[in-house]
């Protein structure tokens, strides 16, 4: 019998360490994000995201996170500077968009482009404070200036 117990203990900290892997993986990807691509804006691609500035919400149906996010986030995100600066566009991952920016498996996968190109992306949503956060770096390097909410 403690045996079994052991290898239960075993098993559960073999599946909490594959779990924490597994997360570890999602973040460096999603920080690299389009770090080495430049996805070219071409014909298959919406005009709202061949210019300008937005954030792209690539979701699932039925996402939990996604309505999460549109709960705690989505209507500060609307009015804020980083808001009227990326303007919010939604799309299902089956949305022919999506295709133009490989690797998107997540939902909710955030993806900020510029003149429709990838300058980042954000997987996953695990809290308020941490989508802050982190968009507010990729839309740094978008040219966004937090002090007036303008491009650079």
């Amino acid at each position: 019998m403690a045996e079994a117990a052991g290898t239960r203990r075993f098993d559960r900290r073999w599946a909490h360490r594959r779990m924490v892997l597994g997360l570890a993986l999602v973040a460096v990807v999603g920080a690299l994000g389009a770090g080495g691509r430049n996805v070219q804006a071409d014909a298959a691609i919406s005009p709202e995201l061949r210019s300008g500035v937005a954030l792209l919400l690539v979701q699932d149906p039925g996402c939990p996170y996604c309505a999460r996010w549109d709960e705690e986030v989505r209507p500060g995100y609307e009015r804020s500077p980083e808001g009227r600066f990326a303007p919010l566009v939604r799309r299902l991952r089956s949305h022919p968009d999506v295709a133009a920016f490989p690797g998107v498996v997540y939902s909710p996968t955030f993806i900020v482009l510029r003149d429709g190109r990838e300058v980042g992306r954000l997987i996953g949503y695990p809290g308020a404070d941490f989508f802050w956060a982190q968009i507010g770096e990729i839309l740094l390097k978008a040219g966004f200036r937090p002090e007036d909410g303008q491009k650079k």
